[in-house]
């Protein structure tokens, strides 16, 4: 990377730290400028635009950073585990979001957490065949993301319950929690009543 491109990628982050103090101030999203936003980062509007079109692609852009750090932070954590485990992929998840829980929470406050979860839908199927588990489906793109939709769909919905919470619980009591929900529904599977 030479220095024009790291720039661009400073500015860029400056430009989403300067979005999430304005929310963090209390601004609603849809109330903040671009104006605002370059103010703020101290660059200009042309910054704005050499590096996004839209606000709602500064808001993708720090959607997508937060689901990359999930799966780099995944795969750091699974490095030489063969086959990773669903417990271990669930404390990774739980106690990942709960670092993250304020960003997250600001996300929620400000109706931006199906943004979240739209981006990380989209890369979904890449990211999962990353991931060799014997809890994960084969099949084509469609069916995995299909299955995708689902499982992170689950998650994401847990994810928001959890932590829209003014008290949430520990990442420990939600992952028990979770783990008897979905051990329970993988038990009913081809039982019928």
């Amino acid at each position: 990377m030479n220095g024009k491109q790291r720039m661009a990628l400073q500015s860029k982050q400056w430009l989403v730290d300067a979005l999430v103090t304005l929310m963090q101030r209390g601004e609603t999203v849809t109330d903040i400028s671009i104006t605002e936003i370059v103010q703020t980062a101290d660059l200009s509007r042309k910054t704005f635009y050499r590096a996004f079109k839209t606000k709602n692609d500064l808001i993708d852009y720090l959607c997508r950073q937060l689901t990359d750090d999930y799966f780099e932070s995944l795969k750091k954590a699974t490095r030489g585990q063969t086959p990773i485990s669903f417990e271990t992929t669930m404390q990774h998840f739980f106690t990942f979001w709960w670092q993250q829980k304020d960003l997250v929470r600001l996300l929620i406050r400000q109706g931006l957490f199906d943004q979240l979860n739209g981006v990380w839908q989209r890369d979904a199927v890449d990211k999962y065949r990353q991931f060799p588990a014997p809890w994960h489906a084969a099949g084509t793109d469609r069916e995995v993301n299909y299955i995708m939709a689902f499982a992170l769909g689950g998650f994401t919905n847990v994810l928001r319950l959890w932590l829209a919470q003014d008290q949430p619980e520990s990442p420990e009591q939600v992952q028990k929690v979770a783990l008897a929900g979905f051990g329970q529904l993988a038990r009913s599977i081809g039982h019928s009543n």
